[in-house]
């Protein structure tokens, strides 16, 4: 849900620090680089204000205007987007997301009056540490002492105020190659963390004119094979402690597409930091903002939650781990977990740096595992066929047996009380079949079995449960 701020302040920031760190005369990682990572990574209690400005062409396609205050594992994200319609109008979007620990209430634009709630992983700085952020920060810090030492100042221009602690620096093409490398690598790392735009998966053959997207900001998403800076300033402000303050600035980038050749991509923004040390984020309380709970939503409030400590939120996620391995998954290396006990059982939550994963496993306290749900998924949007048998036998079987090996490792009590698993529905989609199986006889009871599996093109478990046959 941060994409949108997290975005914003990654390229900001982080470009920012490529290009500042010329204008420094200590060294660099204890300067520039050092308090923006520090605001970025290492402060919890702060308050930022920011406002944005995109154009493409030359016509301006969204403008955004966020406040997001962090107080421990506290946080409140107000965020406003606007973006004109095709008939002269302004769309208003935006929402804004209170976060209490693991705790999420999340009120928007488009829906107003009503709120809906989620779980996550507590937080308490503002952009997320991984190990491909790290390779990121450095990236960053090679870049700037590089641009200390090289001497190649001739695409850099710098003019410090010593009396207002500011330094304006501006950025003209042509720049070195390796800034322009630089910059794709973050641009893309951005694009995959915030907008699930993985660039490693998409040809250039694959791409179609941006004009087929609905929005701008998909098309230049999808269509993006490369980007270049033409020009940028920045004047970034510094206080008595020398911690940033303020940073202001433009940009204008040269993107090159797959369909439309190169189009001018325009930004403007300014940020605000205050309140080090006495910001404040109240708990949420829906009466203050005129909101009931959406109906049908989850309500977080009515769930016995409790945090776990360290050494079992490792263990229950290397457990998690292991069960979807088990279960036909390759996990990426970047994959992480957070897990909670919640109603007596112990959850645990998988992603990814892309955050295009979504694993969740629920065990028992002896380590049986009982639930597994795959929610980024096509299946459950699928029409199944309950009428007619299924098309594969052979891979119904086959699946069956797998299904049941699985079941006696992750928890054997569960397959002990199946004498037979049968085929309640499927769906076959071009070379994809998918296959629901409950126990036969059907439990009447809380101890039925309902796993849904993915036959082709490969074997993975959809979604298993013990306790719920439908």
């Amino acid at each position: 849900m941060k994409k949108t701020i997290s975005l914003i302040l990654s390229v900001i920031l982080m470009f920012t620090a490529v290009i500042s760190a010329a204008a420094e005369s200590e060294k660099t990682l204890s300067g520039l680089c050092d308090a923006l990572f520090d605001l970025l990574f290492e402060t919890d209690n702060v308050t930022l204000d920011g406002e944005a400005t995109f154009s493409l062409d030359g016509t301006r396609f969204k403008t955004a205007e966020a406040r997001y205050i962090q107080d421990g594992d506290r946080s409140c994200w107000d965020l406003k987007l606007s973006s004109p319609k095709a008939d002269g109008s302004i769309r208003e979007n935006g929402y804004t997301v209170i976060a209490d620990g693991s705790k999420i209430y999340v009120m928007e634009v488009y829906h107003p009056g009503v709120y809906k709630t989620g779980t996550s992983a507590p937080q308490s700085t503002i952009l997320r540490e991984s190990v491909q952020m790290d390779l990121m920060k450095v990236l960053i810090r090679s870049l700037a002492e590089q641009a200390e030492t090289a001497g190649e100042r001739s695409y850099v221009s710098i003019k410090k105020n010593d009396a207002e602690q500011s330094v304006l620096i501006e950025l003209n093409e042509p720049v070195p190659d390796r800034f322009t490398i630089a910059l794709n690598v973050l641009a893309e790392f951005a694009a995959k963390r915030y907008f699930h735009t993985d660039y490693d998966q998409i040809g250039v053959r694959q791409m179609v004119p941006m004009n087929s997207y609905l929005t701008v900001t998909e098309g230049i998403l999808s269509c993006m094979t490369s980007v270049a800076v033409k020009h940028a300033e920045a004047v970034i402000r510094k206080d008595g402690k020398g911690q940033i303050e303020q940073i202001s600035g433009s940009a204008s980038f040269r993107l090159n597409t797959a369909r439309d050749g190169e189009r001018m991509l325009d930004l403007s923004f300014s940020l605000t930091v205050s309140d080090r040390g006495t910001s404040h984020v109240n708990s949420f309380d829906a009466a203050t903002y005129g909101v009931k709970l959406a109906e049908g939503a989850m309500n977080i409030e009515n769930i016995e939650y409790s945090e776990v400590d360290e050494h079992t939120q490792e263990k229950l996620v290397e457990q998690a781990k292991q069960a979807w391995t088990q279960a036909g998954y390759q996990l990426d290396p970047s994959t992480f977990g957070y897990a909670y006990k919640q109603n007596g059982r112990y959850c645990t939550e998988l992603n990814d740096n892309s955050y295009n994963l979504f694993l969740g496993c629920m065990t028992n306290v002896d380590g049986k595992v009982l639930e597994l749900r795959n929610t980024q998924n096509l299946w459950q949007e699928k029409p199944f066929n309950y009428e007619d048998p299924c098309p594969d036998s052979e891979a119904a079987e086959e699946a069956a047996k797998k299904v049941m090996e699985y079941l006696e490792k992750v928890n054997p009590d569960a397959a002990g009380r199946i004498d037979r698993l049968k085929v309640e529905c499927w769906h076959e989609e071009d070379n994809e079949l998918y296959l629901e199986f409950c126990e036969d006889p059907i439990a009447q009871d809380w101890d039925g079995i309902l796993v849904v599996v993915r036959v082709r093109p490969d074997w993975q478990i959809m979604y298993y449960s013990c306790f719920s046959n439908g």
